[in-house]
C-alpha cells in the first residue's frame, strides 16, 4: 500500500530561494547596507577617510544594487527586485520626511548640518566649513546613499510587516546608533548629554521626532510596496520539510 507523506511549506506566499537570488540578496544587503558605516568609520578613526570610503565603497555599493535590481527584472526574480524596489523608494520618502524635521532642527541650531558635514569630509574640507555647491552636492547624495541603506537593511531582513516595525527600527536602532556613535557622540554625548547634561535636550529630542516621521514614512512603502517576508521571520518561521515515512 503507498504511504501518505506530510510536507510543509516554507513560506506559502513565494518560492523557495535559489542560490542564485541568496548570494545576490546577501550581496546587495552587505553593498547596499555599508553607507552608514562609512562616516562612523571616517570619524572615529584617522586611519580611514569618508574622502575615500565613499568613492570606494559608498558610490560602487550604490552601483552595484543598481545592477543587481537590473539583473533581477531580467532573470525573472520578483522577490528580490521587490526587495530593492522598496529599498531605494522607501529610502528616497524617508529621507525627506527626515529632513523636514532635521531642517528645522538645523534652523534653531540644536542640530550642526549634516549634508555639509558630509559634503566636506568627502571633498577633504573642515567638516563645518563653509560648503561649496560641488560639496554641499555630494553630501545631499551621500545623505540620500544613507536613508536608501537604511530601508534596504529593512526590507530585506524584514520585509513586509505591521506599520510599528519600521517605526521601532527607526527610533529605538537608526536613533540609538546616531546617539552613541561618531561623527555625532562625540560633540554632544551619547543623547547629548555631555553638551546638555539632561536626556531632555532639543538635540535629542528633535533627532528622535525627525526619526519617528523616518520610521512613519518607511511604514508607508512597506505598506503600499511590499509583497514578501524578509530574511528573519522566514528563517525564524520555517520547518523543516517532513520526510515521507519509511
Amino acid at each position: 500500500m503507498p504511504t501518505a507523506s506530510a510536507t510543509v511549506t516554507v513560506q506559502p506566499s513565494a518560492p523557495i530561494a535559489t542560490g542564485t537570488e541568496t548570494t545576490l540578496t546577501l550581496l546587495v544587503l552587505a553593498t547596499g547596507g555599508i553607507s552608514p558605516l562609512l562616516v562612523v568609520a571616517a570619524t572615529a578613526n584617522s586611519s580611514f577617510s569618508l574622502q575615500v570610503l565613499f568613492w570606494a565603497l559608498g558610490l560602487p555599493g550604490m552601483a552595484i544594487v543598481a545592477a543587481v535590481y537590473l539583473y533581477a527584472r531580467a532573470a525573472g526574480l520578483e522577490r528580490l527586485q521587490n526587495r530593492i524596489a522598496v529599498g531605494v523608494t522607501g529610502g528616497i520618502t524617508l529621507t525627506l520626511a527626515l529632513d523636514l524635521v532635521r531642517g528645522a532642527g538645523v534652523h534653531l541650531g540644536y542640530l550642526p548640518d549634516s549634508i555639509t558635514m558630509f559634503g566636506n569630509l568627502i571633498t577633504g574640507a573642515q567638516p563645518m566649513a563653509g560648503p561649496t555647491p560641488a560639496s554641499y552636492t555630494l553630501g545631499a547624495v551621500y545623505h540620500l546613499f544613507n536613508g536608501i541603506s537604511f530601508a534596504l537593511v529593512y526590507s530585506i531582513l524584514f520585509g513586509r510587516t505591521r506599520w510599528w516595525g519600521p517605526v521601532l527600527y527607526a527610533v529605538l536602532f537608526v536613533e540609538t546608533a546616531m546617539m552613541t556613535l561618531p561623527p555625532m557622540e562625540p560633540q554632544f554625548g551619547p543623547f547629548g548629554l555631555d553638551k546638555y547634561g539632561t536626556i531632555f535636550n532639543g538635540y535629542y529630542l528633535i533627532t528622535l521626532l525627525a526619526h519617528l516621521a523616518m520610521g512613519l514614512a518607511l511604514a508607508a512603502d512597506i505598506g503600499c510596496m511590499a509583497r514578501h517576508r524578509g530574511l528573519l521571520p522566514a528563517l525564524l518561521t520555517r520547518r523543516p520539510t517532513t520526510q515521507p515515512a519509511p
